[in-house]
């Protein structure tokens, strides 16, 4: 049988100091962590849009490797940045986060929330992440981690009043000397680990007696379940082509393509303009790929060709010829798939490079 749940102002305040010790035994380590500087942070969240902490990680390393200041991102090209991030998706981000990059190192690291949501990439969340764990600022944020423990605590999924539960919380805590650095992870870090989405570990959560849904025994329940996605099918067809050394023809994608700044296979309109070199190509059969991006499930069919000449050439804007193993260019993760599955099916032309 569920029952009420009544707390006082002061065993609230308990509660949330009891949370922040929690958290400073129990917290993953994490590379952004250590020294969480302005421009660590940005790089992090950034790169934590719409994707697990667990992806993120190598990646964030490999980022700080290469470009460990702001002056060494904004001494990049934009290629190699985008090559850096390939595989990690949404690619807009890392084109956004160098547009800012180039902002940042003329006039600074914005101060206010305001400041940062005219940033590139930049919404709510992601401004109030920056301010609060970078500069310690009392800046609310609500994610899908905070927003379920809050949710769950205060049983309810009202998106507004969440929201000013979000900014009360760190507000509050801040007042009772709970760092906003250490007050809002501490949130995101009970509902990566504890407050899970299914079969929460109530038990071991340092909010369970004053969590209205720990006490009515529905935890599950909240924050109510989000309209499910409408899938939109995409089939994309490609050609693979490959030279007598065994290294595969690639293009630039173009401003305002999809994957803009990416390297991907020839599209089947490059081949009709270029019949006299069509001749000169050998068909060795064709792979399907399938790949989901936000929205979207793709169907991607490539074409895979063997050129039987040297010098050949078509009317390709901005191509070259790379490897197939270690392609020299940036390459999202559909190409990177389809490439592993052509080296498994025509292991005769991978041997070739």
């Amino acid at each position: 049988m569920s029952k009420s749940v009544k707390f006082t102002s002061g065993q609230f305040f308990v509660a949330v100091h009891r949370l922040a010790r929690w958290f400073e035994h129990q917290r993953r380590i994490l590379p952004w962590r250590n020294d969480p500087s302005v421009y660590r942070v940005w790089v992090s969240e950034i790169m934590l849009q719409q994707t697990q902490v667990v992806t993120v990680v190598p990646y964030f390393e490999r980022f700080m490797t290469h470009y460990p200041t702001l002056d060494a991102l904004t001494a990049a090209s934009e290629a190699d940045v985008l090559k850096l991030w390939a595989g990690l998706g949404y690619y807009s981000r890392a084109r956004n986060l160098y547009r800012a990059a180039k902002i940042f190192v003329e006039n600074g690291f914005p101060k206010s929330r305001a400041e940062w949501l005219e940033v590139p990439g930049i919404g709510d969340y992601t401004a109030g992440a920056i301010l609060s764990i970078a500069l310690d600022q009392p800046e609310p944020i609500l994610d899908g981690n905070v927003e379920r423990v809050i949710s769950r605590v205060r049983r309810t999924s009202d998106r507004a009043r969440l929201r000013r539960l979000s900014r009360a919380f760190v507000e509050t805590s801040f007042r009772r000397g709970i760092r906003p650095s250490v007050a809002n992870q501490a949130l995101m870090e009970l509902g990566a680990t504890v407050c899970s989405p299914r079969q929460p570990h109530c038990g071991k959560c340092p909010l369970f007696d004053i969590c209205h849904a720990c006490a009515a025994g529905d935890a599950e329940q909240f924050p109510e379940s989000k309209k499910r996605k409408e899938w939109i099918a995409i089939q994309e067809e490609l050609h693979c082509i490959f030279g007598e050394d065994g290294r595969v023809l690639l293009r630039e994608r173009e401003p305002g393509e999809w994957r803009a700044g990416l390297w991907d296979l020839i599209e089947p309109r490059a081949l009709d303009k270029s019949r006299s070199a069509k001749t000169a190509l050998t068909p060795m059969g064709t792979v399907q790929t399938r790949h989901i991006v936000t929205r979207h499930k793709i169907l991607r069919t490539t074409h895979v060709w063997k050129a039987e000449k040297k010098g050949i050439h078509l009317r390709v804007k901005s191509s070259r010829w790379v490897s197939i193993h270690t392609p020299e260019v940036a390459v999202g993760a559909a190409l990177q798939r389809t490439l592993n599955r052509i080296r498994e099916k025509f292991p005769e032309v991978s041997r070739l490079n």
